[in-house]
């Protein structure tokens, strides 16, 4: 199995080694290209100047082989497969910026405006007349301005927390991964560019940590293309979306997930968070949530002023839990891809990973990749039953005043399958949770043991789900072959949904 070295060279505030250059066509693995994982993030601005998203900064560039590094002076569809070319798009543009790539103290806001006229002369995309940006030299294969927001923006834009912790070199759970940047602005140009995004097999991971409401932030919402959405997903595209940070966006009011066609559909995986620190749960999230991640504090280039620097603000909420569990997910995958012989990247038939014969580690007789394949339902089920249950309780708000006991139900309900906290802490304590999801993908190690009734309570959230947005075949409930637990006075949460959801209106139909 291949490895790719870690970036314990690389230190913050230290005068960095002079940059390798970057890959050329002649001395790139074609093995490393047919891997890679891209990961689309939808968002308003950022800073691409940051060394979290500068090239020669990537794991793979970073180590002393040549043959894992990636052309990124070149344009994506000319060495990525599966990557659309010119005749795609209305234009289709090299946008070269002034990068620094030796000085630590250099200045994101220097740096930006040097190239204030390239940036200003970026085009809005619509349905109809899409302009694609490739930015050589950096890890963003494509950027595409569905906002008219011209996609760069200062280091204390929303956008500059969501990349830098799901694909950030310094600060992402997949440092190693490719970036698709796609600016969003109201919900009907939000809509156009996450369509846009599902249509492309060759884009592996969405994550979305935003959210349309009717009213305010109470993501009541039927504005989506939920049949896109499933057919994505079962493709192999998996969809990751923020559950929200309760109505008055602070933690304290808490808003439904389930009337929302971004985050209730079945297909979608949603995502909650817990606090920083003692991993309590909170009270005013979004609910019912997937799974969930660190929701403040966490570092991230978010308002950093240098191209190295850590953000002293730190970021958060669910915003922050969506990116770095969908990099969870992306990075699981390109491990997956490495793991399997030749060719192995595709999106083809909920398949997302495909090569030659691989052998299970020897103490197990089987694992996901010992037919030769992974699905994303393979793969979304691994970082699911990696998760783990935090023994904290729910803290009403962030000020983490009155903190109750863990209720089981409440746990399901905040946490979903469990907590991932990701690189909240410094050092490689990250690596090690993330091998709950590999592990057992290669055979390595055992699943973990599923907490009791998490099962049956997935089971009524699958079926509510599917009632509300429409039938899916790959969740924990299937229609005519899964039966639903029934009432329990032991599980009173559990058994209201599965009597009360039948009788709520449908909000967008079943199978099209």
């Amino acid at each position: 199995m291949r490895r790719v070295a870690l970036l314990g060279a690389l230190v913050v505030g230290l005068v960095a080694p002079p940059p390798a250059p970057l890959a050329s066509a002649e001395n790139t693995s074609a093995r490393a290209a047919e891997d890679a994982v891209v990961v689309a993030v939808i968002d308003r601005r950022f800073s691409p100047y940051h060394w979290d998203f500068v090239g020669s900064k990537m794991p793979q560039h970073l180590d002393k082989d040549p043959l894992n590094d990636l052309p990124l002076d070149r344009p994506p569809h000319k060495w990525l497969p599966g990557a659309p070319g010119t005749d795609a798009f209305a234009s289709y543009n090299r946008l070269s910026l002034s990068l620094e790539e030796r000085d630590p103290d250099a200045s994101l806001a220097a740096l930006g405006a040097r190239d204030a006229k390239k940036w200003e002369a970026v085009r809005q995309s619509r349905e109809q007349k899409l302009h694609y940006y490739y930015l050589p030299g950096t890890k963003v294969i494509g950027a595409l301005d569905f906002a008219g927001d011209k996609i760069h923006g200062t280091s204390n834009e929303h956008g500059m927390g969501t990349t830098s912790v799901s694909v950030g070199n310094l600060h992402g759970t997949c440092p190693e991964c490719l970036l698709v940047y796609i600016s969003y602005g109201n919900a009907q140009n939000g809509e156009r560019a996450i369509e846009w995004a599902m249509r492309q097999p060759w884009i592996d991971v969405i994550t979305n940590s935003y959210g349309f409401s009717t009213v305010e932030r109470d993501r009541i919402y039927s504005g989506s293309d939920t049949p896109l959405q499933r057919t994505a997903s079962r493709r192999g595209q998996t969809i990751f979306f923020s559950a929200g940070n309760g109505n008055d966006g602070s933690f304290i009011v808490p808003n439904t997930t389930s009337f929302s066609s971004q985050e209730g559909p079945d297909w979608i995986v949603t995502v909650g968070a817990v606090s920083p620190g003692n991993h309590a749960s909170y009270s005013g999230q979004g609910r019912p949530a997937d799974i969930a991640g660190i929701g403040g504090s966490y570092p991230a280039s978010y308002s950093a002023t240098t191209v190295s620097e850590t953000g002293p603000t730190g970021f958060g909420g669910t915003s922050n839990a969506t990116p770095t569990i969908a990099g969870l997910y992306a990075r699981a995958l390109l491990r997956a891809r490495e793991d399997l012989p030749g060719p192995s990247r595709i999106q083809q038939n909920g398949t997302i990973a495909t090569g030659g014969s691989y052998r299970c580690a020897s103490m197990r007789p089987s694992c996901e990749l010992g037919d030769e394949k992974l699905t994303a339902v393979e793969l979304r089920r691994r970082l699911f039953h990696g998760a783990i249950h935090t023994a904290a309780g729910t803290t009403p708000g962030p000020l983490g005043i009155g903190d109750v006991p863990p209720v089981g139900e409440e746990e399901f309900m905040s946490e979903g399958h469990g907590s991932y906290f990701a690189r909240e802490e410094k050092g490689n304590a990250w690596l090690a949770e993330f091998d709950r999801i590999l592990a057992p993908m290669e055979g390595r190690k055992r699943p973990l043991d599923r907490p009791e009734g998490e099962r049956a309570w997935m089971t009524v959230d699958s079926f509510c789900r599917q009632h509300l947005w429409g039938g899916w075949d790959e969740g924990y409930y299937r229609e005519g072959k899964t039966e639903l637990p029934g009432y329990d006075p032991h599980w009173p949460m559990r058994s209201s949904i599965e009597a009360g959801c039948p009788l709520v209106p449908v909000q967008q139909g079943d199978e099209p």
